[in-house]
């Protein structure tokens, strides 16, 4: 081991680009010797940081385990401890030829732990005891890694690593639509007719005798209408509303057109007739009914 310690030397920027480009031979296998992503070590030992040059330093908290030298056999049951193979502790980095060297022998990432100055080389991490230990052999008959052994981490001894809780989607509920107020009503032959105004000015108001008024686009004027459970004036029911005089009256907004069913522009003259539905207009709603309805001019 201490001729092998001697003999090594690089630096560690070389070893990481080394590691990311023979990783990928490694990737190409598909038997069992190729290590399992979900092994118990990988979790604890290897940094989820998507940097390259940090990607084959085993943490801290990694776990080395036991020696197992010679032909010594695992000393627990199957599934409850991984291996490691270890190719030797360096006080240098290896070079790009002895990466090489090691690669060419084994399927699995090579890794190192910072030990103080000196770095432990280990490969793995395995599952199984017998596809460790015939990659050992495999190293092993490189006379520079004749000394290589395998290691044997007690899985019941790991740390427990936090499983990441899942929280709930938070519920957004849905904004409550601002307070409809009624600032006009009348009844006439049964139909109720309203202007309604909200606090919502998102889209805009507008002054007529002192006082703000709803604008809005046909869209918005509907909506509001639904929200009161009430619809957008027709036009033969906007003309029953101009004969009766009401709306003179009581000082009714009407610098505006108002918003009609069926995207309808109902002008103070009677007129009637199609405007974008993007129009700021006044905003009038009706709807049927029996019981008497008193009026409640501002």
């Amino acid at each position: 081991m201490t001729q092998l310690i001697k003999i090594t030397k690089i630096s560690l920027g070389v070893l990481s680009s080394v590691l990311v480009m023979t990783h990928a031979y490694a990737n190409d296998a598909s038997n069992d010797d190729v290590v399992k992503k979900e092994n118990a070590l990988t979790s604890i030992c290897f940094s989820k940081a998507a940097h390259s040059d940090a990607k084959n330093v085993l943490l801290d908290a990694c776990p080395i385990g036991d020696g197992l030298w010679g032909n010594q056999q695992p000393k627990l049951e199957k599934g409850k401890s991984e291996f490691w193979i270890q190719c030797g502790v360096f006080n240098q980095d290896l070079t790009k030829e002895k990466v090489n060297h090691i690669q060419k022998k084994v399927d699995a990432s090579i890794n190192f732990k910072l030990e103080g100055e000196a770095k432990r080389c280990l490969i793995g991490p395995y599952q199984d005891f017998t596809t460790a230990q015939k990659q050992l052999r495999r190293l092993q008959s490189d006379r520079l890694f004749k000394h290589a052994a395998l290691r044997e981490v007690n899985l019941a001894l790991l740390p427990q690593v936090e499983e990441p809780i899942e929280r709930a989607p938070e519920t957004v509920s849905e904004p409550e639509p601002d307070p409809i107020t009624i600032r006009k009503q009348t009844k006439i032959n049964n139909l109720h007719f309203v202007v309604p105004f909200t606090d919502d000015t998102s889209e805009g108001f507008y002054m007529e005798n002192s006082l703000p008024w709803l604008r809005a686009t046909s869209l918005h004027a509907q909506e509001i209408c639904q929200q009161i459970d009430m619809d957008l004036v027709t036009k033969e029911q906007w003309q029953i509303l101009l004969d009766s005089t009401i709306m003179t009256k009581d000082k009714w907004p009407v610098l505006l057109p108002y918003w009609g069913a069926d995207n309808l522009g109902l002008f103070k003259d009677g007129a009637a007739r199609k405007l974008k539905n993007t129009s700021m207009l006044n905003v009038m709603c009706t709807k049927k009914v029996e019981d008497e309805v008193v009026g409640n001019p501002i």
